[in-house]
């Protein structure tokens, strides 16, 4: 079985979808691009996260599309602008960006109090917290 696979089955295994599209949405983008040389586990929780909903799926697309195209064997394009729109943006879509970018760094996520946050931007944090501990437990990507 290839990493994808694995990966797709881990989280399904584990009921982290919310609904067949996004289930959908995220096996596209991993089955298109986990043998790309920028893909890594932390590219992968960023398309987990990004396949919630069609509007941050495109922006993904888009960017993994202009990575492949301009031929990027790193993730440097996408932290640069990650970290410009966690500064544009405000509230739970802020902090979704800024976990975003924990997850390309490979950083530590400092978890803000759920509490003061709107309870679905709460939700998606707490799930894709969960789905990035499982993609992570996964075997290493073949190189």
């Amino acid at each position: 079985m290839q990493w994808n696979e694995k990966c797709l089955m881990e989280l399904t295994h584990r009921n982290l979808f919310e609904n067949s599209d996004h289930r959908m949405r995220f096996r596209d983008l991993v089955n298109c691009y986990y043998r790309s040389p920028f893909f890594t586990k932390g590219l992968c929780k960023c398309m987990y996260l990004s396949s919630w909903d069609d509007e941050h799926f495109a922006i993904m697309l888009e960017m993994l599309n202009q990575l492949t195209l301009e031929g990027n064997r790193n993730l440097r394009m996408m932290k640069d602008q990650g970290e410009i729109l966690e500064k544009q943006l405000e509230g739970s879509e802020a902090e979704i960006f800024r976990l975003s970018n924990a997850f390309l760094n490979d950083t530590p996520y400092m978890l803000p109090d759920l509490g003061v946050m709107d309870p679905e931007g709460a939700h998606i944090i707490r799930r894709a917290m969960q789905a990035g501990r499982y993609i992570d437990e996964l075997p290493d990507l073949p190189r």
